[in-house]
């Protein structure tokens, strides 16, 4: 049997008040059609948070204030090991998402439970909700 394939992924959960920023996985890719906080995998020579930045960027087109470090879990796979890093922050003001980014959505953390959100990220969202944990101002 061989190993299964390690990605390195970082997430931001980005807040504008106490809304927070959701998109939609295009229909192409792996768990498509399911919503997720903007992420992806870091790439060589770049760090969780520079990556979680570069991936809110290229994904939405916004940019975020400072990000603290929420969380770190691997979700487990049936062909890969995901090692994820959460991050949360603010959108920096007076900011709009760049045309043609993917279709994404401001909701409360309890709407986004309303959504078909990815499980791996599931335990994060009810932490958050639970905790009524935000960002700072």
């Amino acid at each position: 049997m061989s190993p299964a394939k390690v990605s390195q992924v970082a997430v931001v959960i980005l807040f504008d008040g106490e809304k927070m920023l959701i998109n939609l996985r295009p229909k192409q890719t792996y768990f498509g059609g399911w919503w997720e906080w903007p992420g992806g995998k870091v790439e060589p020579g770049e760090g969780p948070e520079q990556c979680a930045r570069r991936e809110l960027r290229e994904e939405i087109g916004l940019e975020a204030g400072p990000l603290t470090e929420l969380e770190r879990r691997v979700v487990q796979h049936p062909d890969r090991e995901v090692q994820l890093t959460f991050f949360m922050g603010r959108v920096l003001p007076g900011q709009q998402a760049r045309e043609g980014a993917l279709l994404h959505r401001w909701v409360s953390p309890a709407e986004a439970l309303e959504y078909k959100f990815l499980e791996g990220s599931l335990p994060t969202l009810k932490r958050i909700i639970e905790e009524g944990i935000l960002p700072p101002a």
